[in-house]
């Protein structure tokens, strides 16, 4: 399993249009093969940063999304309404006895 994080900070006066667009393509996202969780989350110390946690089996299903139709349209929808570039880690989960 791969953990995404991916970050972004959204304009003033755009956060109503950025939370439209984001719910769109969780709603698309979590129907894709792979996709295993796909969450928003909004600052609450700041209301223009977001973040998404993501979930998915292989680099595969990763790669699959980064070309979905619905995805690349999330993409530009969002470009006006962002500033700067997104920030993204990908993580793999530490085996232990505890998680």
């Amino acid at each position: 399993m791969i953990t995404i994080i991916a970050k972004f900070n959204v304009l003033n006066g755009s956060v109503d249009e950025f939370k439209k667009c984001a719910v769109n393509v969780v709603r698309d996202t979590r129907k894709e093969k792979g996709n295993l969780a796909y969450k928003i989350y909004q600052s609450r110390e700041d209301a223009t940063k977001f973040t998404f946690i993501e979930e998915w089996l292989n680099d595969t299903a990763i790669e699959q999304h980064n070309n979905a139709k619905h995805f690349l349209q999330f993409l530009e929808d969002i470009k006006p309404l962002t500033d700067g570039d997104v920030q993204i880690e990908q993580l793999t989960k530490v085996p232990s006895v505890f998680c």
